[in-house]
């Protein structure tokens, strides 16, 4: 149904033209994804990977913020990561159309920061609560610690950590079934740290919900505000979080426009055993983008054999295609399974050249599985359980969130090493923006930047409209730093100096001892040849024969969700069943009737399977496929390898 205060707003071929000139980076459109650009309606568009859906995303909104004639009411964007903005910043940079788009009254964020600002914030300080901190791992454990030592003890004996500390479900509802005066101490622990303003993220969708409940008024206004609400990456979406936006935007699309862009066969999340069966994406009838740009019809071929839309995707030739397939499935016997590495290395140097792989240094060759965190030995029978079972010196995590740096200099590492692994500014500028906020809370002696879901954010809101571009500039310039030397540190300093007199805040004690050069241990790193030491869950292969070599960075299916790669090695690996083991009968092109309990498995197969533009490989125990299935791999256009 059309929203009346939308009616005036028609795109046209013109605006379509304007768009493409705008964006640059040889951006065209065809009349597919003109029809999504155009199209005012409520529904959602089924966009399959490497199809340009933000990029669609993007210019639609250029295009209605350029047209946009209201001042009081705004364009609503949400994500699950800040992707979205990122494509903004990138495609439209500083032109005026982006500042519209990133300014008010429009609003382009995090889930989580959306339902923060306009409800649970709100709702909270009209309760009296002025909010310090929204971070859940530092906020469990500090809940953790606080608990009297015998009761931490005795909770630990009954098998149960910090992530206790937290509401779960429902305000006043906790994962401890005894009543009692253990559940006593958990809950006036977490009501305590609440009243200090204290909340865990998934706390504050709680409290959003409670909000909304409790006042319906809510919905309404948020609809009056933003008339037209767009879902990036709408799979990711969970089914509590689909109550919210069912709530807080009308699903039926009465007073408010809703259209979700993203591709049900990846909603996944980040942990492997969250239910994610949630089935509100798509809705009936969606628009479909099939063709992908990031890879060709053979490795679309490939993929599709596991997808559960039933559409079908499309590639794109490229490049690469004009080598044939060199797609591979690696067979290896248990005693083998390291090897298997060093046969994909092998396989990239043979496929791509230097010139190539350092023009596709960004995007990298990966190595990836379903299970990488270790816990506990692996049993015979799940051999191989993870992906440390192929490579003994893989690590499951480095540079947690959930750790408090001692030093601002510490926060500054992190985001490098963070940008060095996964490619993505987004994650650098948190780390910086967290250092950040502590400065100038420590500088001004009081929580004046509140720590919420997004700390660049928050910084920005704290400063007078005239203030935000040169923040926003000074933020470019730290995050354009690859590289901390104590020589370099005392220039970060001196724009640290120009970013506290924004705030009107100058150098103190506090200040001089938090931002102090601090020797970097985790690192071996010489100042007169500026070697950096290799990065954790980074592989060198070397061809002996030739000394070329090749980079292969290990990580999770989940954390590549979302990125391209030149070359893709997923391992098999165990969680209740052997992943690949599973689903050969898909892979085969041969699926069963019924999808049974496989519909998380082939959505994780699905998402490791697209990420590769050139080169697509599997690794497989031999034993699990008899001579009969190798047969039809091939005939699918696989490449058979028994190690």
């Amino acid at each position: 149904m059309e929203i009346n205060e939308l009616q005036k707003i028609v795109i046209t071929d013109d605006d379509i033209k304007w768009v493409e000139s705008t964006m640059g980076g040889n951006v065209y459109f065809n009349q597919e994804r003109i029809n999504i650009i155009k199209n005012m309606e409520s529904i959602d568009i089924q966009a399959f990977p490497g199809s340009g859906k933000t990029t669609i995303l993007v210019a639609k909104l250029a295009i209605l913020a350029k047209k946009w004639p209201f001042t009081n009411m705004g364009i609503c964007v949400l994500s699950h990561t800040n992707v979205a903005r990122e494509e903004i910043e990138s495609r439209l940079g500083y032109s005026e159309v982006g500042k519209k788009l990133l300014a008010y009254p429009h609003f382009v964020g995090t889930f989580h920061s959306f339902f923060d600002t306009y409800v649970s914030l709100p709702w909270l300080r009209s309760k009296g609560i002025k909010l310090n901190i929204i971070d859940t791992d530092i906020v469990r454990k500090a809940r953790w610690y606080s608990i009297p030592y015998k009761t931490r003890y005795y909770l630990e004996k009954q098998h149960k950590d910090e992530s206790i500390c937290t509401y779960r479900g429902n305000i006043g509802s906790i994962s401890w079934s005894k009543n009692g005066n253990t559940k006593k101490i958990l809950l006036d622990t977490i009501s305590k740290s609440q009243q200090q303003g204290n909340f865990t993220f998934e706390e504050m969708l709680l409290y959003a919900n409670e909000a909304l409940l409790k006042s319906t008024s809510i919905s309404s206004s948020i609809q009056q505000r933003f008339p037209i609400m767009f879902i990036d990456e709408a799979q990711d979406t969970d089914s509590f979080q689909w109550e919210l936006l069912n709530t807080a935007f009308n699903k039926d699309g009465i007073l408010s426009i809703r259209q979700g862009y993203g591709d049900s066969n990846q909603a996944i999340y980040s942990n492997v055993s969250i239910d994610d069966t949630c089935a509100q994406f798509p809705r009936m009838n969606p628009l479909v983008l099939s063709e992908s740009k990031r890879f060709d019809s053979k490795l679309a071929a490939l993929a599709n054999t596991v997808a559960l839309s039933t559409e079908r995707m499309q590639g794109t030739d490229n490049v690469f295609s004009e080598r044939g397939s060199c797609h591979t499935i690696f067979l290896f016997s248990r005693d083998k399974a390291g090897q298997v590495i060093n046969e994909f290395g092998q396989l990239v140097l043979d496929v791509f050249s230097d010139e190539e792989l350092l023009e596709y240094k960004k995007e990298g060759c990966h190595v990836i599985g379903m299970v990488h965190d270790k816990k506990g030995e692996t049993q015979e029978k799940h051999f191989p359980k993870g992906i440390y079972d192929y490579w003994p010196l893989y690590e499951a995590k480095y540079a947690k969130k959930s750790t408090m740096p001692r030093y601002l200099i510490e926060y500054f590492r992190n985001g490098i090493l963070t940008f060095e692994q996964e490619h993505e500014t987004g994650e650098q500028i948190e780390w910086i923006s967290k250092g950040l906020r502590r400065l100038i809370n420590l500088a001004k002696g009081e929580v004046y930047v509140p720590a919420t879901g997004n700390s660049f954010v928050s910084i920005i809101k704290s400063l007078p409209e005239d203030k935000q571009i040169e923040f926003r500039n000074k933020i470019v310039e730290l995050t354009e730093i690859d590289y901390i030397s104590k020589a370099n540190w005392n220039i970060i300093i001196m724009i640290l100096e120009n970013i506290l007199k924004l705030f009107d805040i100058s150098v103190n004690q506090k200040v001089s001892n938090f931002w102090q050069w601090i020797e970097d241990v985790d690192t071996d790193i010489s100042v007169d040849n500026a070697q950096k030491k290799m990065l954790p869950n980074h592989y060198i292969y070397t061809d002996e024969k030739t000394e070329r070599s090749v980079d292969l960075e290990f990580g999770s299916i989940h954390s590549v969700k979302g990125r391209t790669h030149l070359a893709t090695l997923v391992l098999e690996t165990y969680l209740k069943a052997h992943n690949m083991k599973s689903i050969l009968k898909y892979l085969c092109d041969n699926p069963p009737k019924k999808i049974g309990a496989n519909c998380k498995r082939l959505k994780c197969q699905y998402v490791a399977m697209t990420r590769a533009r050139a080169l697509l490989c599997l690794g497989i125990p031999v034993e699990y496929v008899d001579e009969k299935c190798q047969a039809k791999l091939k005939n699918l256009g696989w490449r058979i390898k028994v190690l």
